[in-house]
């Protein structure tokens, strides 16, 4: 099943306390390692790449397109919903009323920002269609109590309640 993502629409959509500061190394990070990949997955950017933007050709697994000057990631977007083969295996991913009613149109199936946002994060716990583990670096693993305190103790933070 192929995804199709609208990268900042998702990027700024309301996530998961696990996915917060979500960007889009770490998305492509945590959608190369989750079981999407298998299927494909293109993530649509606006504009060029910016500095801190991952490498289109380093993605893996994961596709990422920048629409250019000019051009939004909408236009992208909806293009290639219209030029896909198979739009009934195809899933896009995006909170805009336009790309969604294009996705309906061609029987593509269709998710919220906030619903898929949703099931990364289970996918990221290892939950249902699990695999990858943090939104931060790919592979990296979740802190346990010990690291926590010894961060606190660091920074001078009491832990406790108020």
């Amino acid at each position: 099943m192929p995804l199709l993502i609208d990268c900042y629409n998702v990027l700024h959509a309301e996530k998961p306390v696990s996915l917060a500061g979500l960007g889009e190394a770490s998305l492509c990070g945590l959608l190369a390692q989750s079981p999407w990949a298998r299927g494909g997955v293109t993530v649509v950017c606006d504009g060029r790449p910016k500095p801190h933007s991952p490498d289109p050709g380093a993605a893996g697994a994961v596709k990422l397109v920048f629409s250019g000057p000019g051009r939004s990631a909408d236009d992208v977007i909806i293009e290639l919903i219209e030029k896909d083969t198979s739009p009934r295996r195809l899933t896009v991913v995006s909170s805009d009323r336009t790309i969604r009613k294009a996705a309906r149109r061609r029987r593509a199936r269709d998710w919220s920002s906030e619903e898929f946002l949703s099931r990364l994060a289970r996918a990221a716990r290892g939950g249902s269609g699990g695999g990858a583990t943090s939104p931060g670096k790919p592979g990296a693993e979740p802190m346990g109590d010990e690291q926590v305190e010894r961060w606190l103790d660091w920074f001078g933070i009491d832990g406790e309640e108020e």
